[in-house]
């Protein structure tokens, strides 16, 4: 019997059975991987269910069995702590958003350690800021691209270029599609290509700004990525930014 070293951040917990739940991961060698968990009741099945939420950072040596649909997730331990993200309802409601579009991503995705590490590097600075938290899904979105491998290109961008979300590449007329950015809209991503994780605080946009921006680049991700264009999660972003 060879056991294999899985660490993995949990994306949903759904009930199978009267026995076993469904825990999905996105683990950081194995990728996105399903397990069986135990549904047992009583105190220590309080412990595990807290220990299995949403973006919960998990390991457990687990007997990968090549035959088996769903693999048994059985012993295992918390690898992180979050502070603040299950108790803040601003960074419960952008952790959410990040989870769902995770799993959505990594669904038509291969292993890639480099993007777990990011989105657990990602999550630290989410629970760990101490300014304002609204632009972290922003920087995130932004982040991400490089991983996703669909960063614009902007090296031939001028005030009065249009940018074809097909191509990621600006125009100096519009491409024969609908997909595109006009010039007043292209003018913010020089700006957008600045933002990072740690200086998402300094960046000031209203709520209908924050809103549009989500909107056009998940709107970017879900032309390069279809599953990614039926999230529910901004709809209560919306809601608690106003």
């Amino acid at each position: 019997m060879v056991f294999e070293r899985l660490t993995g951040i949990v994306l949903d917990t759904v009930k199978y059975s009267d026995r076993h739940n469904i825990v999905t991961l996105f683990a950081r060698e194995q990728g996105r991987v399903a397990m069986l968990v135990s549904a047992s009741q009583g105190k220590t099945a309080r412990v595990r269910n807290a220990m299995l939420m949403p973006l919960s950072v998990i390991s457990s040596d687990v007997n990968f069995m090549p035959t088996r649909e769903l693999q048994y997730l059985n012993k295992f331990t918390r690898e992180l702590t979050w502070r603040e993200i299950y108790f803040s309802p601003v960074k419960s409601a952008i952790g959410m958003f990040v989870a769902e579009f995770v799993s959505a991503y990594v669904r038509q995705s291969p292993p890639d350690p480099a993007l777990w590490d990011y989105i657990v590097a990602s999550l630290k600075v989410l629970d760990a800021e101490s300014h304002s938290p609204a632009n972290i899904h922003i920087a995130f979105l932004i982040g991400f691209l490089d991983y996703a491998g669909i960063k614009p290109d902007l090296t031939g961008w001028r005030k009065d270029a249009w940018f074809d979300l097909r191509g990621g590449t600006t125009l100096l007329t519009p491409p024969p599609h609908r997909d595109y950015l006009s010039p007043q809209l292209s003018s913010l991503l020089p700006l957008l290509s600045r933002m990072t994780l740690r200086n998402a605080c300094r960046f000031r946009f209203t709520a209908a700004e924050r809103r549009q921006l989500i909107s056009l680049l998940l709107r970017y991700y879900s032309l390069h990525f279809p599953g990614l264009n039926a999230l529910k999660s901004p709809e209560v972003l919306a809601e608690v930014f106003g």
